[in-house]
């Protein structure tokens, strides 16, 4: 920058890549035999998974508007397969926020779950969508492609996980506080 006068922008950043070791040979090979496994054995055991969020990230060039993603998370909801999810019930409310800047929040919650779209005003929508039951991977990007639909949105960031108390690491339909870990075996 001092040299030519000019400012970058770093817009996106694809992770690292591993250096290659050709005829790569340990110094001293591990086993999980190794390792003490008393201490995760008792945090896997202290785990309560309740449910599952996801926070999706999108981002487009062409319009938006308040009243345009207030439908798009409208036509989004109907797709999931919650028993008091019925946009006509009293139970479902759909909150807006418009008074923090160019955007708004929208807060969409239910007795299982709850929807937050966060809007900056321009070209970038942030989903956080949480549910106890009935919450799966794929009717999560099923959720995300009725919400795009229609606009040139895409999807740039998608993380989900687990949630509960006793740090959650597992996801509901996973755990089984009866059974033991195949690591943990033979311990």
């Amino acid at each position: 920058e001092t040299t030519t006068g000019l400012e970058s922008e770093v817009q996106l950043i694809n992770g690292g890549l591993w250096l290659m070791q050709d005829d790569f040979k340990a110094s001293h090979p591990y086993s999980p035999d190794d390792y003490d496994k008393t201490s995760p054995l008792e945090q896997w055991k202290s785990q309560h998974p309740l449910g599952l969020q996801t926070i999706t990230q999108m981002e487009t060039k062409g319009p938006l508007s308040k009243e345009w993603v207030r439908n798009l998370l409208v036509n989004a909801m109907t797709s999931l397969s919650v028993s008091s999810l019925d946009l006509i019930d009293e139970e479902i409310q759909i909150q807006e926020y418009d008074d923090l800047g160019d955007g708004c929040v929208l807060m969409a919650t239910w007795r299982e779950g709850s929807v937050f779209v966060l809007w900056d005003g321009r070209g970038h929508v942030d989903i956080n969508l949480f549910a106890y039951e009935g919450l799966d991977s794929q009717k999560v990007k099923h959720f995300n492609y009725l919400f795009r639909s229609g606009t040139t949105l895409s999807t740039v960031l998608y993380d989900e996980q687990p949630r509960g108390f006793g740090r959650v690491v597992s996801y509901k339909h996973d755990f089984d506080p009866d059974v033991e870990p195949h690591w943990a075996q033979g311990k």
